[in-house]
Formats: structure tokens, sequence, C-alpha cells
């Protein structure tokens, strides 16, 4: 399969090398790494954001406090993690 090309700083480019030849992994798996972590980063800003949106409105912290209350019952289910 034909990978895309993509341009990067030079600067990049050697970190990535000097990277690759530490790990011995190679530069597109370290890019592939990189771009995975920084979506879990931007996923958890924009999750903690909403939170904290959320616990500001005091009628909304109380819905979601409510429903967490009815899932904490639901742990005794019998289900074993299922």
């Amino acid at each position: 399969m034909k990978q895309p090309r993509i341009r990067i700083d030079l600067a990049d480019k050697i970190v990535l090398d000097q990277l690759s030849a530490k790990t011995g992994e190679s530069t597109l798996r370290l890019l592939h790494r990189a771009v995975t972590k920084l979506k879990k980063e931007l996923f958890f800003e924009e999750m903690n954001s909403a939170y904290k949106d959320i616990r500001a409105d005091k009628a909304a912290w109380k819905i979601e406090q409510d429903e967490r209350a009815i899932f904490d019952k639901s742990i005794g289910d019998g289900l074993n993690g299922y």
C-alpha cells in the first residue's frame, strides 16, 4: 500500500531519526504514537472542560450525580464486569 508523503521540519526529522535509532521503531510508527497520544490528550482536555462546565451548572451537576448513583447500584447486578 502506498503511504502518503508529508513535509516536516528538518529539526523534527532529526529528532524522529534519533528516536528511531534509540527505540528501534520506525519513524512511521513513532509518528503514529505521537498522533495517537495527542489525540488522547485533546480528548481528555475536552472531557475535563465539559465536566468543569457541568459542575458550574448546579442543575446539570445534580442530574449527573443522580445518574452516577443509578449506575453505582448496578455494580451488584451479578454480571462480573461484563
